[in-house]
């Protein structure tokens, strides 16, 4: 049996100095306050998630303050993270905003820009709870679709690919999604798609055509007849009339790949 990268001895050593120090972790409870009230949408658990992070209530993750706040963000932001998709928040959603923040994170270095955006996580957080306890309440096969749409919109999907994932005939599973969502299948994935040609066009540089293919548009042409139809403007003129410049940390990382 190999030897333990961490021995047990450091271990009582970490506790006896804790203990010296009268140093204590927060308790099982103070932890489970703030996840009841994000799981009940209660904005009060944007104070106590700032409160646990910090430093004299958590522990050091690491002798560099500024990585200490970092790890401590992390570790909050995973944990609300599957607070809310038990709360009934679409997991894709939770998931994206969690990866964004961290990556902000990452390359953030002052302590205070890090509880920030630790705030600010917890907010959205808190809101994203919200939105979906007041969001209609759907059968298991709807919040299936729902959830491969999230996780799928990018590309090609067709009536037939839901039908397989929730072993329901597609002509039966259009009638209830119409029912259920309050609009066909196809109009509820144009308007996913929509919105997320959006938030490309006014915070990237990508071109109309990657934007198009990457969201599953068939061509060019058909991605600026769809938008324009739905918004409008052709993708162009939106981008010119709503561009912002503060492009997302998320974005500049993956140009640069």
């Amino acid at each position: 049996m190999s030897e333990s990268l961490i021995p047990k001895s450091e271990i009582m050593r970490l506790l006896a100095e804790n203990s010296g120090n009268a140093f204590a972790h927060t308790t099982y409870k103070e932890e489970s306050l703030r996840f009841h009230l994000l799981m009940q949408g209660d904005i009060r658990a944007v104070e106590e998630s700032d409160r646990m992070c910090d430093p004299d209530m958590q522990g050091t993750l690491s002798l560099d303050p500024i990585r200490n706040a970092r790890y401590l963000f992390i570790v909050n932001t995973g944990l609300a993270t599957r607070y809310c998709i038990e709360a009934g928040v679409p997991q894709e959603r939770v998931y994206a905003a969690s990866d964004l923040y961290i990556q902000k994170a990452d390359v953030t270095d002052s302590i205070a820009d890090i509880r920030a955006l630790n705030r600010e996580f917890w907010k959205h957080a808190v809101e994203l709870v919200r939105d979906s306890q007041n969001a209609r309440h759907y059968s298991k096969p709807i919040m299936v679709c729902l959830d491969y749409i999230d996780s799928h919109f990018t590309t090609k999907i067709t009536l037939r690919d839901l039908a397989g994932e929730t072993d329901l005939h597609p002509a039966y599973l259009a009638v209830l999604f119409r029912k259920e969502v309050g609009e066909p299948f196809g109009s509820y994935l144009g308007r996913r798609r929509t919105d997320t040609a959006r938030a490309l066009l006014t915070r990237t540089e990508y071109s109309y055509a990657k934007i198009a293919y990457s969201l599953g548009y068939c061509s060019q042409s058909h991605f600026i007849k769809s938008f324009r139809g739905a918004c409008g403007l052709t993708p162009h003129q939106y981008r010119m009339r709503f561009y912002n410049a503060n492009i997302s940390v998320h974005t500049q990382v993956v140009m640069e790949k």
